[in-house]
């Protein structure tokens, strides 16, 4: 399996999320696409870190930076999206590919082991969009997906949508209709992460929960 993080200007919160996931699962690959707004080297200072963790690094060059927060924004529709697409570009021949945000950390490791003990072509975290149609709402910072099985889905369109909808749209019922596996990740449903993480995006948060977790980490 292969853990991918998108990183776009959080690289201490994803520091602490990537370690979270070596402390369950020391030799597993872990990948990490730094977006940037003008050149690579906007990361440079992280890249003796990236390395002490077995991190491999992609860079690329952000396409969405609007001005407006994302919070709840159908902008979501843009940015989580491209996200997905490059990812998904870069291992497409793999069969398990958990993808995350920059926020998504782990404490009991609960979340990746289900992952690996389990087949799926899709499997997700569910979350509530502020308008919902009639697709799963799909939580856009947990996807896993059988890339090598589900190439003829991608590219994702990259729309003014909110992402809950549009990854349940084109994401969980298209692979419903081609009779694809789907799957429901018991630890992330809404902010009920069964112990496993907390649904936060304050660092200062996170060092917190990690350390009542005797999880150790250095940034």
């Amino acid at each position: 399996m292969i853990i991918f993080f998108k990183n776009f200007k959080r690289t201490d919160r994803t520091l602490l999320s990537i370690q979270s996931v070596r402390h369950f699962f020391p030799t597993i690959d872990i990948r990490c696409l730094n977006l940037y707004l003008d050149s690579e080297h906007e990361y440079d200072q992280y890249t003796n870190k990236f390395k002490e963790l077995g991190v491999t690094v992609y860079n690329d060059k952000k396409k969405y930076n609007f001005a407006e927060s994302a919070v709840g924004s159908m902008n979501n529709g843009f940015y989580f999206t491209e996200g997905i697409n490059k990812m998904f570009n870069l291992s497409r021949n793999h069969s398990k590919v958990l993808m995350l945000d920059e926020d998504s950390f782990f404490t009991t490791g609960k979340t990746i082991k289900f992952l690996i003990d389990n087949d799926f072509d899709f499997a997700y975290g569910t979350w509530p969009s502020p308008i919902p149609n009639d697709c799963e709402q799909i939580n856009g910072s947990i996807v896993a997906l059988n890339c090598n099985k589900l190439q003829e889905l991608f590219p994702l369109p990259e729309r003014l949508e909110y992402i809950e909808n549009l990854l349940g749209s084109e994401l969980h019922s298209q692979c419903l209709k081609r009779g694809f596996k789907t799957l429901a990740i018991p630890t992330r449903v809404y902010t009920n992460y069964g112990g496993d993480g907390s649904h936060t995006n304050d660092v200062e948060e996170i060092k917190k929960v990690l350390t009542e977790a005797n999880i150790r980490f250095n940034i």
